[in-house]
């Protein structure tokens, strides 16, 4: 555990006209929440071991197509649609050193749960794919023509193999039937391409022939192995990120194939393994399949209107396995705010911030319009309040389903408002019910999104964590300054985030005096997680001065009668 320094003191200060009113209720909204919304996707083993993340997930675009028995993964649209390989010695099933093995096995050594993806699309990378360049791909330039950049940073072949080619073609340079336009952008595509260039068929039973490998090698779910299975990865968009396997849309009916035979091969295989699905891409694919036109369509229509993820939910429950047990177990959502350079960007200016730190309210509040394309689809489209929207769902469809949300991002790993937003985002999941989440992909090491990890996972050096309940508090004006409250045991902790550009204080009234002695930490743009300062609380009102611009603060405190471990003296 790394040390935090102890900066001393914070000024305390009469409050101020500008003070920002924050009143917490630790007998009020009383939360328990899971310790499993501190995920990440991949990373550096040692890293994440250091951090003490408590999810590691195998997920993503190649973990679709990926045969376990050779360790050979296919890139599909991001990379050409190559097979590359992983180990080299395929003498053993699976290769000695093969990267899912390892990356379990690291995980599992940190402490962490894995949520490990099973491919249910039917496809895997053919076992004889070759161990080096020229690799097999779903688009040889040889056999199917001349292609074209896909994007402004791709070529269009790869240049390390340039029989790889796209998948994107134009009549002029490509005259073959198969060049066909598609959308509205004057865009072709090939197709009718053969599957078997790179891949062959599998089904249930060959995923279910990992499942027990990994029970041989780990345990299984109940014994020290992989706990969490994902039904694949956005199934919605496998018409374009694998479509040189898998062109046709998929619809709702396929969907729910995939889950009611994979699902139930991987709980025949380890019944006591916990299985999350549908595993969607983002807003439209919560209302509609990729037959669909985002929201409504002809899909839809035929499944009784019903939103794709709320008729989803109605078959896991109307259909459990024999003996009552579910196919799935978590209702497993990725979602990325749409702003204007809010996810997956490093810009950090003013305008930019004040939009991602905004685009928090997309997964609460209810009368949040989206500051993106999402506000075009108008009505309550609009207003996505994401896990209000998909509790409700929940409480009618299939009752006692758990939520994750697997894939997210807020901005780029050193982002400080990206920073901020992240330790937000915990306060968020905590609060609303979120039971498991990982971040795409984990921080990069002393990144400034890290310290929002650090800030909950081992806020004074020592070990510390965030635990226990999430319980009532309130900010007066939440676009400056956001609140959240937890109790664990004798201590009651206040999350503050200062989302401006300058300093704020914070005047807190608590409505049951919490006790004794506090201490304060934080991280802002320029320092990483600290104590700044401690002090004794008689009553039931506390002012902190200052609280940095950018930040996150967390108000550690204990009460009277006990006495402060980790680290408080």
């Amino acid at each position: 555990m790394r040390a935090i320094p102890l900066l001393l003191p914070l000024a305390l200060a009469v409050l101020p006209a500008a003070a920002i009113d924050v009143t917490v209720d630790a007998g009020a909204n009383v939360r328990p929440f899971s310790p499993l919304i501190f995920g990440v996707a991949y990373g550096d083993a040692a890293r994440n071991a250091d951090i003490g993340y408590t999810v590691q997930r195998w997920g993503g675009n190649s973990t679709t197509r990926y045969n376990w028995q050779v360790d050979v993964h296919n890139t599909a649209f991001d990379w050409y649609f190559e097979n590359i390989p992983g180990a080299t010695d395929r003498s053993h099933v699976p290769p000695l050193g093969n990267a899912a093995d390892a990356f379990v096995g690291a995980a599992r050594a940190a402490g962490s749960e894995v949520l490990l993806t099973i491919p249910t699309i039917g496809w895997t990378p053919r076992a004889d794919s070759p161990l080096q360049h020229p690799y097999f791909a779903g688009f040889s330039v040889a056999r199917y023509g001349a292609q074209e950049p896909p994007n402004p940073w791709m070529a269009a072949t790869d240049p390390w193999d340039p029989d790889a080619g796209s998948g994107e073609c134009l009549p002029a340079h490509n005259p073959s039937p198969n060049c066909v336009a598609y959308g509205d952008q004057g865009r072709y595509h090939l197709i009718n391409n053969d599957p078997h260039d790179t891949s062959s068929e599998v089904g249930p039973a060959f995923q279910q022939g990992w499942v027990a490998h990994l029970q041989a090698r780990f345990g299984g779910a109940a014994g020290g192995g992989v706990r969490f299975y994902a039904l694949d990865n956005e199934i919605m968009l496998w018409n374009s990120t694998h479509r040189d396997v898998h062109p046709a849309p998929t619809s709702y009916d396929e969907a729910w194939a995939k889950a009611a035979s994979y699902g139930a091969a991987i709980k025949q295989q380890d019944p006591a393994a916990q299985v999350t699905g549908p595993v969607t891409w983002g807003y439209c694919d919560l209302f509609g399949s990729a037959v669909d036109n985002c929201v409504q369509g002809p899909d839809r229509t035929a499944h009784g209107g019903l939103p794709f993820v709320a008729w989803y939910l109605q078959q896991v429950c109307a259909n459990p396995l024999p003996g009552g047990a579910r196919v799935v177990d978590y209702l497993d959502l990725h979602y990325y705010p749409q702003g204007a350079n809010v996810s997956l960007s490093g810009d950090d200016t003013p305008a930019t911030a004040a939009r991602r730190l905004a685009a928090l309210k997309e997964l609460y509040d209810p009368a949040w319009v989206s500051q993106s394309w999402i506000a075009d689809l108008g009505g309550d489209y609009a207003r996505p309040r994401l896990v209000p929207r998909v509790r409700a769902w929940i409480d009618q469809y299939c009752p006692g389903t758990r939520l994750a949300l697997t894939e997210y991002q807020w901005g780029d790993d050193d982002t400080a408002s990206g920073a901020v937003a992240q330790a937000e985002l915990f306060g968020i999941f905590a609060r609303e019910g979120v039971d498991l989440a990982t971040r795409w992909i984990a921080p990069a090491a002393n990144s400034r999104v890290e310290r929002a990890f650090t800030l909950f996972l081992n806020y004074d050096g020592a070990g510390a964590k965030v635990q226990g309940s999430s319980v009532a508090a309130s900010s007066a004006n939440l676009d400056a300054l956001g609140a959240y409250a937890f109790k664990a045991g004798a201590r009651t902790i206040v999350l503050l985030t200062n989302k401006t550009a300058t300093p704020q204080d914070a005047a807190l009234a608590f409505a049951t005096p919490p006790g004794g002695a506090w201490r304060l930490y934080g991280f802002d743009a320029a320092q990483p997680v600290h104590a700044i300062a401690s002090g004794t609380l008689a009553g039931s009102a506390l002012t902190l001065a200052a609280l940095p611009a950018m930040s996150a603060s967390l108000l550690v405190i204990e009460a009277a009668d006990t006495i402060f471990a980790n680290g408080f003296d």
